[in-house]
């Protein structure tokens, strides 16, 4: 490994997410697809990985991918929106196949080729985790340039409005059916454990996107229940409310195109109609990427008990072509010393060949050296308002489960992103601030219904900031000013 390579390569620090090694190589290595499935002559040089989660990208690649869209018109947007839809489509069509089969009768050569079919359309579906957040940046840039004597604060406010997608996430989806799982609960309705069991088989696979064990267990449905009603909240208003949300936006976008003042209103109503379904799309995409690999870990389960694995789970160390490899000689690809190692302390580097595993705890410091140059430091994050006002108080950095029992009432809750277990934490929580996000995330839905500050895609808040700063969180602005630090 060439160190000196390394250090010239501008490295940008792009999000943290814990995801497992065997994920991470496929995203990872996805985009040398890209041209191939869309048409469009682009792909990653470097990406960096460390265990944690925190993720490293050439920014030259992100300034490549965004000048070619910016260059490109609708015509080309709606054709990179059916190829995105094609090959998502075609990757769901492999989790309701993996339903019906039972992979530990298959043969050797039976396993291997349905684990390279997966592999196959997953590496496509992934192709687009990047270059989705891309596309969006640039069709947002391209909307506000239609604005006519607005206020940069003003443009993002209207943005957010326009571009709000009437579809359902996910997310929505799950947050309703708990809001009607809980009304039965509370009527004390019979037909609550067949309900409960419909919306693990829908859900459960949300608390495991990036670790198949976290999955969502009866026991995590309701304690959630249980403390739902602890904190007095009636599930019939939480659902009106959360229909209203749709209907207000869509009220609020009705009186704004009356008002508005643009250049080319024809051309300028097109330009949201693609940015609301990209909108949509952004969250469905890893939605069914997550998802997939969750519902079809059975497929690399049943490869790790051919392997002899003492802890199945362990495949999840191993990149998609040792997968491959062991599925095929039905021994483990790799070492017990190197997977004993690889659980402690990794490095992934993926170039524009092949996924490198840096594994050791030397690998790691010296890396680390390098890249913590590269990130972000001041007295201040900035992101995109989810819901607005102004609120001070002490930071607290949430990054695993256990993390969510810091916060108190009144902490500003910090994290990559959020879910619906965090929920009992975010009411004691007077403002959230997230590194990821969109208008359709978690946290920009819990916020605009329990009306507290919010700020979404800082992209580093959880780098910047740390447990027990003060900050005042101007969700007005879109900016967080740390006024002290601990």
């Amino acid at each position: 490994m060439d160190l000196n390579k390394i250090k010239k390569i501008n490295w940008h620090y792009l999000i943290n997410r814990r995801e497992s090694l065997l994920f991470c190589s496929l995203a990872d290595n996805s985009y040398r697809f890209f041209k191939s499935i869309t048409g469009i002559p682009w792909r990653t040089t470097y990406i960096l990985r460390f265990d944690e989660g925190d993720y490293f990208i050439n920014y030259n690649d992100l300034k490549k991918l965004k000048s070619i869209f910016s260059n490109e018109g609708i015509k080309k947007f709606y054709i990179f929106r059916s190829s995105l839809i094609y090959n998502i489509n075609k990757l769901q069509e492999i989790m309701y196949d993996a339903d019906k089969k039972d992979y530990s009768k298959l043969s050797k050569m039976d396993l291997s080729k349905e684990l390279n079919k997966y592999i196959k359309f997953f590496l496509y579906a992934c192709s687009f985790l990047n270059p989705v957040p891309m596309l969006d940046r640039v069709i947002s840039e391209k909307i506000v340039g239609y604005f006519i004597g607005v206020s940069e604060e003003q443009k993002q406010k209207l943005l957010r409005i326009l571009i709000y997608p009437l579809k359902d996430n996910e997310h929505i989806k799950e947050e309703k059916s708990f809001y009607k799982l809980c009304e039965l609960y509370k009527n004390k309705d019979k037909r609550f454990n067949k309900y409960l069991a419909n919306h693990l088989k829908c859900f459960s696979w949300i608390g495991g996107r990036y670790l198949w064990e976290n999955n969502w267990t009866e026991k995590d449905i309701k304690n959630r229940i249980n403390i739902f009603f602890h904190q007095k909240r009636d599930p019939k208003k939480e659902l009106l409310h959360l229909n209203e949300i749709k209907n207000s936006r869509k009220n609020e976008e009705n009186k704004l195109f009356k008002k508005l003042k643009v250049k080319n209103l024809a051309k300028f109503k097109k330009y949201i109609a693609i940015a609301k379904d990209f909108a949509f799309l952004r969250t469905w995409r890893t939605d069914v990427i997550y998802r997939v690999f969750y519902e079809s870990r059975v497929i690399f389960l049943e490869v790790a008990k051919r392997a002899g694995l003492k802890d199945i789970n362990d495949i999840r160390f191993l990149t998609f072509s040792e997968v491959i490899k062991t599925a095929k000689y039905e021994k483990l690809a790799i070492s017990a010393e190197e997977l004993k190692t690889r659980k402690k302390n990794y490095v992934m580097l993926s170039d524009n060949k092949e996924c490198k595993i840096l594994s050791g705890r030397d690998w790691k410091k010296k890396l680390q050296i390098i890249i913590n140059k590269n990130l972000p430091r001041g007295k201040e994050v900035k992101g995109n308002v989810a819901f607005s006002g102004r609120v001070k108080g002490l930071v607290k950095i949430v990054k695993i489960d256990d993390d969510l029992n810091k916060i108190k009432r009144g902490d500003i809750m910090v994290a990559v992103m959020t879910f619906p277990h965090f929920i009992s934490a975010m009411e004691k929580a007077s403002a959230f601030i997230t590194d990821e996000g969109g208008i359709l995330c978690h946290a920009a839905i819990v916020a605009r219904e329990m009306k507290k500050p919010c700020i979404i895609g800082t992209k580093f808040a959880t780098k910047v900031l740390k447990d027990g700063d003060l900050v005042e969180v101007d969700a007005d602005k879109g900016i967080v000013k740390i006024l002290k630090r601990k």
